[in-house]
């Protein structure tokens, strides 16, 4: 990612809060919150087919480390993120974990990963889409792991994509960073051009994109049907499926919350109205 006005708000100290709201989760509820969403089902399929070493882009404060070492602790696992206070907070948390900072420049992930050697999958969730040049860092992303590479971002069914992240942005902290939401046709192209063997799985976890959190989005982001969505994206190299393209609609599951877990969901969000 560029640095500048695009990259300093990642810097600000309350990232690091706002991501941390998984911290006070009981491990069982931490478990079913991730294993909900598809992106944590496409890098399962990962798992159970061998892989034994993950690095995260975009590791934020830690948790999803505390996920994996719960449910797949024979998992080794790297997290890297942009956030000196992010990754500060992961290390208050875990002391000694394995929680790095990175420049965001994507010509420097291989380097910056690889110096423990080649990871069998990376992970990268919610990543992708703020930044200036999402292909550039996508193509760098591709280059890291030697089997799978899953991530979450954001996708267009209709329409191309808007790639000036002036126009396409959100308001966070104390200014805006990119949010480009990528037509989903030139993605798979650009990801078929990179690696033509590789299987490309697409489960589109629809929903209008535009119109909220702060967002200034292009119009047609508001319509339905542009067709805009939360996208797990998993990308096999060595796949039996050489070569072969799956675009489905999956809706993010159902966490399945006990009455525990709703309590605490209750209380939480008293604790953050009361200040």
């Amino acid at each position: 990612m560029d640095g500048g006005k695009w990259t300093s708000n990642w810097q600000h100290r309350q990232h690091a809060v706002h991501f941390d709201f998984r911290a006070a989760m009981p491990i069982g509820m931490l478990i079913r919150e991730y294993e909900s969403f598809s992106d944590v089902v496409l890098l399962t399929r990962a798992i159970q087919q061998g892989i034994t070493d993950v690095v995260e882009i975009g590791s934020a404060t830690g948790e999803f480390f505390r996920y994996l070492r719960a449910k797949h602790p024979h998992v080794r696992y790297r997290g890297y993120d942009i956030s000196e206070p992010a990754v500060r907070r992961a290390l208050e948390k875990y002391p000694g974990g394995p929680f790095m900072t990175f420049t965001g420049d994507p010509a420097s992930l291989v380097e910056v990963t690889g110096g423990n050697g080649t990871p069998g999958a990376v992970y990268c969730k919610d990543v992708m889409h703020h930044q200036v040049r999402p292909l550039e860092f996508l193509t760098a992303l591709m280059r890291i792991p030697k089997d799978a590479l899953i991530l979450r971002c954001r996708t267009r069914d209709a329409g191309p994509t808007e790639w000036d992240p002036e126009k396409s942005c959100q308001y966070h902290y104390d200014g805006s960073v990119p949010y480009i939401v990528t037509n989903v046709d030139e993605l798979v192209e650009h990801i078929q051009n990179a690696f033509p063997d590789a299987e490309i799985v697409v489960l589109r976890n629809r929903m209008i994109l535009g119109g909220l959190h702060k967002r200034n989005l292009p119009a047609d982001c508001s319509r339905l049907e542009t067709g805009t969505a939360e996208s797990a994206i998993g990308i096999f190299f060595h796949s039996s499926s050489r070569g072969k393209v799956r675009i489905e609609d999956r809706r993010d599951g159902d966490p399945r919350y006990t009455l525990a877990d709703r309590l605490w969901f209750g209380a939480a969000r008293l604790k953050r109205a009361l200040g």
